[in-house]
């Protein structure tokens, strides 16, 4: 029984590392993507929620029919609070790519770990190591200094808009952890009510997604790719991690965002930081590294003697 408990917790861990992961790197085209497109910021938010609604129900329409027991469309009061939570992280994001750097984005959105880990631990009792509020606070100075570097350059609302993102975010990681309920379905409502918010009180102009944009390519088949490939895809494997790993964990995933996206925009548009974003960045990334390293360390050692039992 102790055998059948240890590969059963075992899969259940490696199931989870290989969905995050996957997921990670999917994450790292969407801003590339988005930028790709050359439209406005109301166009954009209303056409990518529209294909995310349609791909994330697809692939929830799929996994029904694979599954024997059905549960509800959405997964009651978490269901409804994470479909709000994406709503409004859904329009701050859009909004903060277009008003402020790539690199200004990546690097603030890297909070999501240790935001998660504040919030688990304030509203599900989860516990925080006294170095993860070294991190946080390591962290929080970093990005400090990149908003720091925004003022009166203009960039200012953008690094707001990645805050609210960032923090939008690690509440919908924490709500999914607390209540263990999958709300991949969640994530299509909020997608299509940023859509829907974006044409009833903003204007909107679906055509100019079929000028020629980045590579001569139609804007909308950028924002096609995005809506209906790899962030559904990418919502669906993050928004499912935490029923397999810690919230906080899960989250870590996003360093291959923070690390992959500057270099995927550096090529793609020669986009180059200022010089306090890069220290900025360079503190919140390094401080991410070593707290992942140290909790990867941990967890290793804690699964040695169940190794040596399992032998």
């Amino acid at each position: 029984m102790i055998h059948m408990a240890l590969d059963e917790s075992g899969a259940k861990v490696r199931k989870g590392l290989l969905i995050t992961t996957i997921g990670g790197l999917l994450f790292t085209l969407d801003l590339p993507l988005l930028r790709l497109a050359h439209s406005d910021k109301w166009t954009l938010v209303a056409m990518r929620g529209f294909f995310l609604f349609l791909s994330i129900n697809f692939v929830w329409y799929l996994f029904r029919q694979s599954q024997l027991r059905r549960g509800p469309y959405i997964a009651g009061i978490p269901g409804i609070a994470v479909a709000l939570t994406n709503t409004l992280a859904n329009i701050t994001y859009i909004g903060a790519i277009l008003e402020t750097s790539a690199a200004n984005v990546v690097f603030i959105t890297a909070l999501i770990p240790v935001m998660t880990a504040l919030m688990s631990r304030i509203f599900i009792g989860e516990r925080v190591h006294s170095l993860t509020w070294v991190a946080t606070i390591v962290s929080i100075l970093g990005v400090g200094i990149i908003v720091g570097d925004s003022i009166g350059s203009g960039k200012m609302l953008g690094d707001i808009l990645a805050i609210v993102s960032t923090l939008c975010t690690a509440a919908a990681f924490t709500i999914i952890r607390a209540s263990g309920r999958n709300v991949a379905t969640s994530l299509a409502i909020g997608s299509l009510s940023s859509a829907l918010i974006a044409i009833v009180f903003f204007s909107v102009a679906p055509v100019s997604l079929l000028a020629p944009a980045g590579f001569g390519v139609p804007g909308l088949v950028w924002v096609m790719i995005n809506g209906l490939v790899a962030i559904p895809l990418a919502s669906t494997l993050i928004a499912n991690g935490p029923r397999f790993l810690p919230s906080a964990d899960v989250s870590m995933f996003f360093l291959l965002e923070t690390v992959l996206t500057p270099i995927w925009v550096w090529w793609l548009f020669g986009e180059i930081p200022t010089g306090p974003v890069l220290i900025g960045g360079i503190i919140v990334i390094a401080t991410l590294i070593v707290h992942s390293c140290w909790r990867l360390a941990t967890t290793l050692r804690a699964a040695q003697p169940a190794w040596s039992e399992a032998k």
